[in-house]
């Protein structure tokens, strides 16, 4: 018989932790038998396992563990384990392992996940209509798609302080400028292939495309000439002239010109609907916990703290198993992108 797998033993151990246990807050028991009721399909001395007992274990493994036992010899594998794990707790317990801080530990983080859970799975907190417009009309500005132009670039580099390769390359561009001239409007294929052929910019690749880009994205990444030669051209298909970049000399060929468009409501209000509620959630969950420290008159003794040498320094992790704060807050809504 295989040995019991950690993994299979650590899904198993942490839904009989929580289970069976008394009320008292301090202490606890747990009962390790597992529930008669049901259609017995294993017996050992003391327990019983259940036809029920199999479904609510092989539910709690993943979906592609779960494959693994389909057949009557795999599914009688997978008893077998449930058998194993049980005597290995009673085990255990035998051994004295039931009062070890570590399994203490262990079981308090489980139980404290199980309250998180219980808390975080409460009916969504109400947020009307009225909260949805209100966090919109504060925050038009999240959902304004830019002003973007779509241009296709031909770059012939030229090294810095090198007049006689300036000239050179001037002389060049005007061709390859005049060339482009003779191109219908709408003939971005033919530009394309000049671009290919000869642009020293890595956009040659998609044939000088820079897709759509806002002034302050062209300014950054091409220079300010770029920008201001791209928001100069009005009509698809139109030339540049010939400018200087800080690359080089530079001209384009507009394919597309999309205005400033405000994404309305009626777009996001879902989006924001979420995002309340999460933040809702979140801020219960805090209060929740500032409740309970304060119920139990929480305090730290800061000169005591501040004696604890803990090794590993600032840069150690957290154990594994903490109890998990809140949950991160979402991004904010965003405007959907402009088509090309």
């Amino acid at each position: 018989m295989k040995a019991l797998s950690t993994s299979f033993a650590a899904c198993l151990a942490a839904a009989l932790a929580a289970a069976g246990c008394s009320r008292s807050t301090d202490q606890v028991t747990f009962d390790l038998r597992r529930s008669s009721q049901g259609t017995p399909v294993a017996t050992y001395a003391g327990g019983v396992i259940t036809s029920e007992d199999v479904s609510k274990a092989m539910g709690q493994l993943p979906p592609m563990v779960r494959m693994r036992y389909q057949t009557p010899a795999q599914k009688k594998e997978f008893v077998e384990r449930l058998v194993i794990l049980d005597l290995l707790a009673r085990q255990s317990v035998a051994a004295g392992h039931a009062k070890d801080a570590d399994v203490v530990e262990s079981v308090k983080n489980v139980l404290a996940q199980k309250v998180v859970k219980d808390e975080r799975d409460k009916a969504p907190p109400t947020v009307s209509d009225e909260d949805v417009k209100a966090w919109y009309d504060a925050h038009t500005q999240d959902f304004v798609r830019p002003e973007t132009w779509r241009v296709s670039m031909l770059l012939l580099a030229i090294p810095p302080n090198d007049a006689a390769k300036q000239k050179a390359q001037d002389a060049k561009a005007a061709k390859l400028l005049a060339d482009a001239k003779k191109l219908k409007p709408d003939d971005f294929s033919g530009f394309g292939a000049l671009v290919k052929a000869n642009s020293d910019d890595p956009s040659k690749a998609m044939e000088g495309d820079l897709r759509a880009l806002s002034a302050v994205e062209l300014s950054t990444r091409y220079g300010p000439e770029v920008a201001q030669a791209a928001q100069a051209l009005k009509e698809p298909g139109e030339l540049s002239g010939l400018l200087h970049s800080r690359s080089g000399v530079v001209f384009l060929k507009l394919r597309a010109h999309t205005a400033q468009t405000q994404t309305s409501l009626n777009e996001v209000q879902g989006q924001i609907r979420t995002r309340l509620q999460n933040e809702r959630r979140n801020q219960a969950y805090e209060k929740f916990i500032a409740d309970l420290k304060a119920k139990a008159d929480f305090k730290v003794d800061d000169a005591a703290l501040a004696k604890v040498m803990v090794e590993g320094g600032p840069d150690q992790p957290a154990p594994r198993g903490m109890m998990p704060g809140p949950a991160p807050q979402p991004a904010p809504p965003q405007a959907p992108p402009a088509k090309p």
